[in-house]
């Protein structure tokens, strides 16, 4: 059911599907706030062409809607240097490679940053925008999501 909800955001623009989304990523990132000392946090964005595609970073959207719900700032941070295969295809290894040094981040800000996205399969875009951010020496204290998708096969 997550899956059909988070399409219905991502590729319909459906507002009520961006609003479940939004709920459930403000309950996680105020259970993560409680936890985990937080400055800010920091959308993993989507690659430029599917944004045009969406007509928004589905991911910015949603982030300040939880920001603002948990009064915590917004800095987007990240963009793709270069460009990456769509990962709903590949498996956790192919998830790995095509995402490996896709990111950067644009400035140093100083804090503890929580990274989000909207889902997690494997961890590999969490971990390549922890990494991007870890280089230009941000500190980056956890990650929240909205969904978790079922292990892969």
């Amino acid at each position: 059911m997550a899956g059909k909800v988070l399409l219905a955001a991502k590729e319909s623009g459906i507002s009520s599907a961006d609003k479940l989304l939004t709920d459930a990523l403000s309950f996680a990132l105020t259970y993560c706030l409680d936890e985990t000392p937080t400055t800010f946090i920091v959308p993993i964005p989507s690659r430029k062409e599917v944004a045009r595609m969406r007509g928004r970073q589905f991911i910015s959207v949603i982030a300040t809607e939880a920001g603002a719900f948990t009064s915590t700032p917004i800095h987007e941070l990240l963009t793709h240097v270069r460009k990456v295969k769509d990962q709903s295809t590949l498996d956790a290894k192919a998830r790995s490679i095509n995402l490996d040094g896709a990111l950067i981040s644009r400035r140093y800000i100083s804090g503890n940053a929580v990274l989000i996205d909207d889902l997690v399969t494997t961890g590999a875009t969490l971990h390549e925008a922890a990494r991007a951010l870890r280089a230009s020496g941000v500190t980056v204290a956890a990650a929240v999501t909205a969904c978790v998708a079922e292990p892969l096969r």
